[in-house]
C-alpha cells in the first residue's frame, strides 16, 4: 500500500502533455479551419458579383467592397489584400476567362511565421517544415458577357 501512493501522480504526469498536446492540436485546426471558410467566403462572394458585372473598372470596385471588412479570425495566416491597387496582387486576384466564359478569382493566405505564437511553436517542433498556405480558386459561370 505504501508503494501506491504515488502511482496516480506519475500517471497524471505522463497523461496530462499528451491531453494537453490534444487539445491544442484541435484549437489550430478550428482556427485555421475558419480563416480557410473566412477566405473561400469572400472568394465566392467576390466571384458572384463579378459574373454579374462586366468590364475591369467594375472588378477593382468589387474587390475593394468586398475585402473592406474581410479579416482572418486569427493570427495563424497573412491575408492582407492592398485595397486602393485591388486586383492582382499576391493576396487576391480576379479575372476573366474568355475561353470558358467564368469569372475566376484567386485567394492566397501565406503560412504567418513572425507574429502567431503557435506558428513559432509548430516551426521550432518541425524545424522550419510548417509552411502550410492557404490557396483557393473559385470559378464562377458569367452569363452576361
Amino acid at each position: 500500500m505504501k508503494f501506491q501512493r504515488g502511482q496516480s501522480i506519475v500517471e497524471f504526469a505522463i497523461i496530462l502533455p499528451l491531453f494537453l498536446f490534444l487539445f491544442f492540436g484541435i484549437v489550430y485546426m478550428g482556427l485555421a479551419f475558419s480563416d480557410y471558410l473566412m477566405l473561400s467566403h469572400t472568394a465566392r462572394s467576390i466571384a458572384h458579383e463579378a459574373s454579374l458585372v462586366s468590364g475591369e473598372e467594375e472588378y477593382q470596385r468589387i474587390l475593394i467592397n468586398n475585402t473592406k471588412y474581410a479579416k482572418l479570425k486569427s493570427d495563424l495566416y497573412v491575408w492582407e489584400p492592398d485595397k486602393e491597387s485591388g486586383n492582382n496582387n499576391q493576396y487576391l486576384s480576379i479575372y476573366y476567362d474568355e475561353d470558358q466564359q467564368d469569372v475566376v478569382v484567386t485567394a492566397k493566405a501565406t503560412y504567418n511565421t513572425t507574429s502567431s505564437y503557435i506558428a513559432r511553436l509548430l516551426n521550432g517542433f518541425s524545424g522550419n517544415y510548417a509552411t502550410g498556405a492557404i490557396n483557393i480558386r473559385y470559378t464562377m459561370y458569367s452569363p452576361t458577357k
